[in-house]
Formats: C-alpha cells, structure tokens, sequence
C-alpha cells in the first residue's frame, strides 16, 4: 500500500512543472511564446480609418472640409514632402488593406503580455486566422514600476515610421491602455500567487517521501495534506484572478478597439496549464484528506475495541 503514495507524489510534480511553466512562460525572448495570457493583434490597425477615408474622397470629393478633417488626407499631408517612395507605400497601404498594415506603418504585427515580461513581433509567411507562426523580434521585462504600456510603445514606433503619425492620428481610444494596467495589476497579483504555488506544490511533492517511508504517521499525513491544501489555494486563486481578469481585459479591449481594427485574445494554452496545475493539487490534497479520514476510522475502531475489551 505505501506505493499509492507515488499518486500525489506524481501530481504535486507534474503541478510544480506546469506552474513553473506558466510563470516562466515568455520570460526568455521565444520561450513558449504561445503561452502568453493575452495577445494583442495590431497587424491590421487602422484598417477601417484608412478604409472609410479613402471611400469619402473618392465619393465626395467637394466636401474639402471633410476631406481636411479625414485620416487619410492628414496622412498623406505628413507623406507629402517625403518623395515618391513614400506615396507609393501610402498607395499600397490605402489600396490594399487585405495587406499587412503593421509593417507599413513600421509596428509590430503582435503584442503579447505574459506574467514577468511582454513581448512583440510578427506573424510568419504562413499564419492564418486559425494558426499563428509568431516571429519573436523583441521582449522587456517587467517590475512593479514599469509594466507594459501599449499606448507609449505603439506611439514610440508610429513616430519612428516612415510616415511619422501618432495615435492621436488615428483615433486612439484611451480606454484600451486602462484595461491594460487594470490586466497589469491583477498580474502581479498572479505572480504571488505563484511563487506561493510553485513552493508549496514542491514541498508538497517532498513531503511525500517520508510519508512513503513511515507510512500512516499522523504527523505526517497532516504535514502533506496542509501542503497539498496551500498549493491548491494558491494555484486556483490565480487561475481564477488571470482568468477573470484577462477575459473582462479582453472584452473590453476589442470593444474599444474595434474602430481601429485592434484585436485580443485569450492565452488559451496558458489557461490550460494553470487549470490543470490548481486540479492537480486538488486531487492531491483529496488523496490526503482520504487517507487521515481512513487513519482517524481505523483508530476510532481499535479505541471501541479497546474498550470492549477493557469493560
């Protein structure tokens, strides 16, 4: 019987793994990219600026107020004084908005936000909606003081773009930043949770050792079941703060974002392994729960023998 014990062992260690995992996921530029807790696609931003602008010049073309006030006119105003080169690409941008828009304005395709750090690139030759090929090209970390902001670094590229816009170009919507640093702070919460997770599981999973050695200890099943207990709490507490918090950040996100052709996703890989880490450590700490309600029945019976054959 002390082999059952291998059961929690396996669990806390294949939990400590996958917490690790989610925590580390993204730290190292490339390293398991597509686990990241939310994605940002920026490959087509803008799109239906350029789109309705380009329809109203081509449709009214003695409205020069409108056409004044338009994006595409404010646009092609900045690319003006740039050379031929430039007007080409404002063609193309405007011509063909089934094509990469990102890399004309001189962004990145993608943005993603994992738990210690963000990182930026592109999609590959063969990406679909369905598949992404993610070309990783730059990561920063992350602290307490300095947490991802899309809104500056969007801004910082566009004003190093060939057509040298801003945000403020293309209508912006403030709100999206906001969801941003309200995801930001429920990920330092998560990161917490964690590290409490990650240490707990893998006392849990030491603990098992003497309890495979000595067996039904009191003592022990006790030590194993509190550890089991605490990285069960951890874990499934951060899986339900990342989870709630992404899902409002994202929803808010596209529905700010749908003016200007910016969309999110879910890390659906991430939540995979969160989920399974927190169920994992709930089986174990069920096992050990099992196994002192057996220690504490087998006692009761050979106290009431105990007293039958005292009496």
């Amino acid at each position: 019987m002390r082999f059952v014990v291998l059961i929690p062992l396996i669990l806390s260690f294949i939990a400590f793994v996958l917490t690790n995992l989610a925590l580390f996921a993204g730290h190292q530029q490339g390293f398991m990219e597509d686990y990241a807790v939310i994605r940002l696609n920026t490959s087509m931003l803008g799109q239906d600026m350029f789109q309705g602008d380009d329809k109203s010049d081509s449709s009214d073309d003695s409205d020069d107020n409108d056409d004044d006030d338009g994006f595409f006119d404010k646009l092609k105003d900045k690319v003006h004084d740039l050379g031929d080169d430039a007007k080409g690409k404002l063609s193309d941008l405007t011509g063909d908005l089934i094509d990469d828009i990102a890399d004309e304005l001189g962004i990145s395709d993608w943005y993603s936000i994992h738990i210690m750090n963000a990182c930026q690139g592109g999609f590959g030759a063969n990406a679909t909606t369905t598949h992404f090929i993610l070309n990783v090209t730059n990561c920063t970390q992350s602290s307490p003081s300095n947490r991802f902001n899309l809104t500056e670094v969007l801004d910082q590229e566009l004003s190093l773009g060939p057509f040298d816009i801003s945000l403020a170009d293309i209508n912006w919507p403030d709100s999206i930043q906001d969801k941003i640093g309200d995801l930001n702070k429920a990920l330092l919460a998560l990161f917490v949770f964690y590290v409490l997770g990650v240490a707990f599981s893998g006392l849990s999973m030491l603990a098992c050792i003497p309890a495979f050695l000595l067996q039904d200890k009191k003592i022990i099943l006790l030590a194993n079941t509190a550890l089991a207990s605490l990285a069960a709490a951890t874990i499934t507490l951060g899986s339900i703060i990342v989870t709630a918090a992404s899902s409002i950040a994202v929803n808010a996100i596209n529905k700010a974002g749908g003016k200007v052709s910016l969309v999110a996703y879910k890390g659906t890989k991430f939540y995979a392994i969160t989920w399974i880490s927190a169920i994992f450590m709930m089986l174990s700490t069920l096992f050990w729960v099992g196994k002192l309600a057996m220690l504490w029945r087998k006692e009761k019976k050979e106290r009431e023998r105990y007293s039958k054959e005292r009496f």
